[in-house]
């Protein structure tokens, strides 16, 4: 019979040796300093199926908060999400899962960030949010002379950075210390055996935009390359998008979400395809979310709970009572035909999920 349980201190090089055979093929580096948070002991959340203390089948649990607009919401993602070959099909993932469930509603968070969308995760109320538009940049696509000096990330530009991090109005709470150790660890990039470069635009001494991109391993030609987290003047940002094909890529794909408006705007000239986020979300307890999101909601809209299935939205001298699984979907997607005029406010600008923190 299996045991499910929090991973102890001794158990993680288990865990990665099983994500590692699951998701790794040569020339991939490990999953454990790619993804430090997931394969923590300190921060003790990942989860675990044992028999005879092997471990069998994992879930990855990093907790984050996002802010949004002065707003903090409180919020887990998970990833790593693997079983070993003789043991799948015997229900202990989706077992896992609903223990992850009862470990963050415990913890106060209100929603569930999934990097996938599998059906296991579908039957479980995850659904797709957000939106976001995706350009795929050649070299010489996008012509920026900026009057600004363009170098590598110095030891010294932390502080800078940090404040431009700070200045994003969504985005995911990072101290110094963690942007410094996500940017080492590269997870996201890594999947594409790739390392991360830092440009920084510098104008007068002082560090104007950032732009953290992948680079594979091999700093081969013609490499298919991606821009993992950026902050800063958008265009300042613009040179920076250019000055990546310095080092031999083929290509950047660029996925910026719709509510980054003045990027959006800088890059107008370029092809896009608008598109949902990458992986899935699941709002553990709405009711939560909504008064973690009321800084965020304020002089915007106002929305009381009518009942248990019921609640009230009254915006510019107009009221509508919606059901849960429409506020849901309000939250996450923003449609709503008939009360058409809260495109600024939803759906939730929630930050993108393949940035620095990406689980």
């Amino acid at each position: 019979m299996a045991e499910y349980r929090l991973l102890k201190q001794e158990d993680f090089t288990q865990a990665i040796d099983l994500a590692d055979k699951t998701f790794r093929k040569e020339g991939h580096v490990s999953m454990g300093p790619a993804f430090p948070e997931v394969f923590s002991a300190a921060l003790n959340q990942s989860y675990g199926a044992f028999i005879n203390e092997r471990l069998v089948s994992f879930i990855g649990l990093v907790p984050f908060v996002l802010h949004i607009g002065g707003a903090e919401v409180q919020a887990y993602s998970i990833g790593a999400v693997c079983t070993d070959p003789v043991f799948r099909r015997k229900g202990l993932a989706n077992t896992l899962l609903q223990k992850v469930f009862e470990h963050a509603n415990k913890s106060g968070a209100s929603v569930l960030f999934v990097s996938g969308d599998l059906p296991i995760y579908i039957k479980q109320g995850c659904t797709f949010y957000g939106k976001m538009n995706q350009y795929k940049i050649g070299k010489g696509d996008l012509k920026s002379d900026y009057p600004c000096t363009v170098r590598e990330l110095q030891p010294y530009d932390w502080f800078q950075i940090r404040s431009l991090n700070h200045e994003r109005p969504v985005r995911y709470e990072q101290s110094i210390y963690e942007m410094a150790v996500l940017n080492e660890s590269a997870g996201f990039a890594s999947i594409f055996k790739m390392k991360h470069k830092v440009l920084v635009a510098e104008e007068n001494q002082k560090v104007t935009a950032y732009l953290v991109f992948g680079v594979p391993y091999n700093e081969q030609e013609g490499a298919e390359s991606r821009a993992i987290e950026w902050g800063g003047d958008p265009e300042a940002l613009c040179r920076l998008i250019g000055e990546t094909f310095r080092y031999g890529l083929n290509s950047l794909l660029l996925n910026v979400p719709t509510f980054e408006t003045a990027l959006n705007v800088q890059l107008a000239s370029l092809k896009k395809e608008e598109q949902p986020y990458p992986g899935t979300i699941k709002i553990l307890n709405l009711d939560l979310l909504l008064d973690q999101l009321c800084p965020f909601l304020k002089d915007k809209i106002d929305i009381s709970k009518q009942d248990d299935l019921q609640y009230k939205l009254a915006h510019n001298q107009n009221s509508l009572v919606v059901g849960h699984q429409e506020m849901e979907e309000l939250i996450l997607k923003g449609t709503n035909r008939s009360f058409s005029n809260l495109d600024p406010i939803f759906p939730i600008p929630f930050p993108h999920p393949q940035g620095l923190n990406y689980v």
